[in-house]
């Protein structure tokens, strides 16, 4: 991950601003769609990816996971929050 100077976003850094943003919004997200490779291709070689996906994983609703963000489909982004979400939640458990 780039060490962002003062008051420098992340988003500076991102190669997805030298780029068409539709090609982030593929009809067809299935991971193995050619679409999507090609916006993957773009994400893994961004000096940012790692800041990109962690700041969408912060403020991402859920309910509408849209688009290529950080190299990850809404279905990877969807398993990825499952995953980081505490054992006591997965569990069913309910705190008194």
């Amino acid at each position: 991950m780039i060490r962002e100077p003062a008051g420098r976003d992340w988003r500076t850094f991102a190669l997805c601003a030298d780029v068409d943003p539709e090609i982030f919004y593929p009809v067809d997200v299935r991971a193995d769609a050619p679409a999507v490779q090609r916006a993957k291709r773009i994400c893994t070689s961004c000096p940012v990816q790692t800041s990109c996906l962690l700041d969408v994983m912060a403020g991402e609703d859920p309910a509408r996971r849209w688009g290529v963000i950080g190299a990850t489909t809404p279905d990877e982004r969807h398993a990825l929050f499952l995953a980081q979400r505490p054992a006591v939640v997965r569990s069913g458990a309910v705190a008194a």
